[in-house]
């Protein structure tokens, strides 16, 4: 291959793009829209995951609630607490407005990374797809519902504000900038920092407040059922004890299922596509720069099946 790539150099008046089409086994510049076909498909898988892990919350602090009257005869179940606040009855740790926001600050990542992989791999960049336009609209809003949904008690919606707004100024001016080797700069320069600023903060969200509560949440509930056994085993026939052991195993298997998942490497394994599709939009267009993108959006889209495996794990509801 070496040879054949020296006698490309040597060849008057050939273009890479047109030798490398000529060499059985290479790839063109245009390879690079199948590793960001695939940077997209986990993007999108990884946003359902995590969209799934902040919703489930909701469901999951229900269910401890109800599951600690079920174990203490002496509490009683209400909407309200004495504070006149919403129970986890009734209320939410994330609002589906929320969960949506999250959901678009990921998706607009993506609309990012496919822009960045296009002005770098391209011959020529081309006019914004047709749909992108809707897409950019529901984009444009998010840093608007991001502030707003701050004002109604969403603790760290108003971090994504600004990293947010600035990354939809950027991707949109991506779209209208004519000159292919300027718009490539102010991707790099612009919007990378706005992109590990989002990534970041999910990061922050899964490991400072979702992670531990749903931790917390899963101990408590495997708590409060060995206590029930360990009080009340004198008085209970033996099918009754077999079905409070076989509650005491169930939630044992969830704990550990939060234990050994990792929801967070969702957001980690989406920095690292991000630097991969980063290195490649600084680097020359060269045959081995195709291989090292691919290879790292093979490499991703593992990484997204496996975590969203775990997701899946730790949400599928219980056995009866």
């Amino acid at each position: 291959m070496s040879r054949m790539r020296g006698w490309a150099r040597a060849v008057p008046g050939a273009s890479l793009a047109f030798v490398l089409a000529l060499l059985p086994g290479c790839k063109t510049p245009g390879s690079y829209r199948e590793p960001v076909a695939q940077f997209q498909k986990g993007n999108t898988e990884a946003s359902a995951a995590l969209g799934q892990y902040y919703s489930e919350l909701n469901r999951f602090e229900r269910d401890l609630y109800l599951d600690e009257r079920l174990y203490d005869a002496g509490l009683e179940v209400l909407a309200t607490d004495a504070a006149g606040q919403p129970t986890a009855l009734v209320g939410k740790l994330f609002s589906p407005e929320s969960i949506q926001a999250r959901m678009d600050a990921i998706a607009l990542l993506g609309v990012y990374a496919e822009r960045l992989a296009t002005l770098a791999g391209a011959e020529n960049a081309g006019k914004l797809p047709e749909g992108a336009t809707a897409l950019g609209t529901q984009l444009g809003a998010l840093g608007q519902k991001l502030q707003t949904l701050a004002g109604k008690g969403d603790a760290t919606a108003s971090k994504y504000v600004e990293p947010v707004t600035t990354l939809v100024g950027v991707v949109g001016s991506l779209f209208l900038e004519s000159r292919q080797g300027q718009a490539l700069q102010k991707a790099i320069e612009q919007g990378s920092p706005q992109v590990n600023a989002i990534i970041d903060l999910l990061e922050r969200d899964m490991v400072e407040v979702l992670g531990p509560q749903r931790l917390t949440g899963a101990k408590q509930a495997l708590a409060s059922r060995v206590m029930f056994y360990n009080l009340h085993r004198d008085k209970l026939s033996l099918a009754e004890r077999r079905a409070v052991l076989d509650d005491i195993r169930r939630a044992s298997d969830d704990y550990e299922a939060l234990v050994v998942a990792n929801p967070v490497e969702l957001a980690r394994a989406l920095r690292d596509a991000h630097e991969a599709l980063l290195h490649f939009a600084r680097s020359e267009r060269k045959l081995e720069s195709f291989e090292e993108l691919s290879a790292a959006m093979q490499s991703f889209q593992g990484r997204v099946d496996t975590a969203a495996a775990a997701v899946q794990r730790i949400n599928a509801p219980p056995k009866e």
